[in-house]
């Protein structure tokens, strides 16, 4: 940023800062949108119990309202206990890029946060409360499955982006597995969702091997130090393509039931202390102790 808009939001982060006691709260927070509070706020209210005021959007150096983790992260130098930041890691986090929690940001580590609506261990859990037993559908199983079709296919993606190679990028990836619910798809834990999964995919990771230098052990060893593996894969895509599909096979499944899957299953609570990425949040927060009180 050029001189002026450093200021510019230098000056916006201390005034937000000074907001606090406006609203009379400990922390102003900026999310990314306004879908993002539900998130971060359960997030807030378990590992760091306090006043919060939550900005979805704040005004840009051209005085238009902008939304989205671009506009949070122009406040990076400038936040403190009182102002903070919460943030999708989107691939940041798989990708190498540098963001501190004892600088003021936060990020979910999964794609974003609605992967950890998905959650299998949990989901599953939910759904059979839910639908107290009588459908035969295991999440557990499915995301796993999912998991283990879209794995290689997956590190060859970050391989790509993180080489600066081109051909079968983040875009292209997200695009393949983008699946709605089709007939049969409920059956067998989503067998034949599963296998429609990897048919788009095969074509694309053989061409690709043949023109990289992709090393498969290489790369898995990699991201297994950043808690990507087989199985929670699902938890690392990007969560509208996930999302959605399993908002389409949950319909399905909850048809006729009167349970609303999205709203009851998918949004119930969170997963807390049960797997990698929601501890990583965690230990970001206990982080927040050597981030500044003021700017």
């Amino acid at each position: 940023m050029d001189t002026d808009k450093i200021a510019f939001y230098e000056s916006t982060a201390r005034r937000l800062a000074a907001s606090t006691v406006l609203y009379a709260v400990d922390s102003v927070v900026h999310v990314e949108d306004i879908d993002d509070i539900w998130f971060w706020q359960q997030i807030l209210s378990k590992y760091r119990p306090a006043r919060y005021k939550f900005m979805p959007s704040t005004t840009n150096e051209s005085g238009n309202k902008n939304t989205g983790c671009t506009q949070c992260l122009k406040y990076k130098d400038f936040l403190s206990q009182r102002f903070f930041i919460c943030i999708d890691s989107d691939l940041r986090y798989l990708l190498g890029e540098e963001l501190h929690a004892a600088e003021g940001v936060l990020q979910t580590y999964t794609y974003s946060w609605e992967n950890h609506c998905s959650f299998a261990i949990k989901l599953q859990e939910v759904f059979e409360e839910y639908t107290d037993k009588k459908i035969n559908f295991n999440f557990v199983t499915f995301l796993h499955g999912y998991s283990h079709v879209v794995y290689e296919a997956f590190l060859l993606m970050l391989y790509v982006e993180r080489s600066g190679l081109t051909g079968f990028k983040r875009e292209d990836f997200s695009r393949r597995i983008s699946l709605q619910y089709k007939r049969g798809d409920e059956l067998d834990d989503g067998k034949q969702f599963l296998e429609r999964l990897a048919s788009g995919l095969e074509s694309e990771v053989e061409r690709m091997k043949k023109v990289c230098d992709f090393n498969y052990i290489k790369e898995s060893e990699f991201y297994s130090s950043k808690g990507l593996n087989y199985d929670n894969v699902y938890l690392f895509v990007r969560a509208h393509c996930l999302y959605n599909s399993l908002v389409s096979l949950g319909k399905k499944n909850c048809e006729g039931t009167g349970v609303d899957f999205e709203q009851n299953i998918l949004k119930s609570t969170l997963g807390f202390e049960r797997y990698d990425a929601i501890q990583r949040i965690k230990s970001d927060i206990n982080a927040f102790k050597a981030l500044r009180r003021n700017i």
